[in-house]
């Protein structure tokens, strides 16, 4: 009885890690290989760029990461269509300036959604990404 005990925790205790799996250490080699796509001067628009791949990173983050990852990828698109709809694209931008000729309309635009950025629910999620990253990966994001 005993050993159909033990034999049974072992069994709870391995399922959530996908049978001795390890899906964080599959999630870290992905944020390793792809950490410089973190790289930013601030304004968004390289993150933007890079937005598929911080998508698919989200779909790999850990369960408890996926508040922080979707608030931190919900604002990147808010800025990306913003740009979207103002014709443009992240590579038009210089010093996180749009071109000129842009409309003041679709400059306000862009400027509110890049301001999401700095919002605190962003800047901590942005943080939670970072701090895992840093205790569990032990990579520095840069964010």
């Amino acid at each position: 009885m005993k050993a159909r005990l033990l034999a049974l925790a072992a069994v709870l205790v391995l399922l959530p890690t996908g049978c001795g799996g390890n899906s964080e250490d599959a999630y870290c080699a992905a944020l390793k290989s792809d950490q410089t796509i973190f790289a930013d001067d601030g304004t968004g628009v390289a993150l933007i760029t890079n937005l598929p791949k911080l998508l698919k990173l989200e779909q790999k983050s850990p369960d408890d990461l996926d508040d922080e990852w979707q608030t931190f990828t919900t604002s990147l698109e808010s800025l990306r269509d913003a740009i979207k709809a103002a014709g443009l694209k992240p590579s038009d931008f210089v010093d996180g300036k749009p071109p000129a000729g842009t409309s003041a309309a679709a400059r306000t635009a862009i400027a509110q959604a890049a301001d999401q950025l700095s919002d605190d629910d962003v800047v901590t999620a942005a943080s939670g990404i970072e701090q895992q990253a840093k205790d569990v990966c032990k990579l520095q994001l840069g964010l």
